[in-house]
């Protein structure tokens, strides 16, 4: 048996009683686990496994199809982010870019961190709590640390920019402030980011 921390982004209940839940982990990758039984008990056997959830799992490895979830334990909960619709859809549409952007068995730490600030601060926004990234940052956040976690991110001719999207990831990394900048400009760069991803991708 293995053990991990995981960030569930998708459940789907198959057949009566079981989960299928997508995940990701920085040391495993894109993450398919199966949960027999969640259900059964009243609901009660793994009420953790659900989305926006930061997990520590016990899980069988597989060579084929999704790995056995063995146990699991509630690390964080990110779930303030359905406070508001608005971002939980955001918050769905990062998981799902997150998701098409990994690979089985591939490691991701630096997306899997700024995932966790990312979520962090997407569930401040939505409770009406002091949050240091905004909602159009958080998105913009997360396509820089997938670009440089997977080699894509291009070089440029001017230091400064060089320098301001490093310090960009860096605080992605680190849960730390972002450089200022001027009112919506971090929507614009989400717009420039999704340059480098394919349609399906974004």
């Amino acid at each position: 048996m293995e053990r991990t921390t995981v960030i569930v982004l998708r459940k789907t209940l198959i057949r009566e009683s079981d989960i299928m839940a997508s995940a990701v982990s920085p040391d495993w990758g894109k993450m398919e686990l199966v949960c027999y039984g969640a259900q059964s008990v009243s609901g009660k056997k793994f009420p953790v496994l659900d989305c926006f959830n930061e997990l520590e799992i016990g899980f069988e490895p597989s060579d084929k199809g999704p790995v056995k979830l063995t146990d699991a334990e509630l690390i964080t909960s990110f779930a303030p982010v359905a406070d508001r619709l608005d971002i939980f859809r955001l918050a769905g549409k990062i998981g799902g870019f997150v998701l098409k952007n990994s690979a089985p068995e591939l490691p991701m730490a630096i997306v899997y961190d700024t995932l966790r600030h990312v979520l962090g601060n997407l569930a401040l926004n939505a409770s009406g709590k002091d949050a240091l990234w905004s909602p159009e940052a958080c998105g913009a956040v997360i396509k820089l640390a997938c670009l440089q976690e997977n080699g894509l991110l291009p070089e440029f001719d001017d230091p400064k920019i060089s320098a301001f999207f490093e310090n960009v990831i860096e605080a992605g990394l680190e849960g730390a402030p972002l450089p200022p900048c001027e009112p919506g400009y971090w929507g614009r760069l989400t717009l420039y980011l999704n340059t480098f991803f394919t349609a399906a991708d974004k």
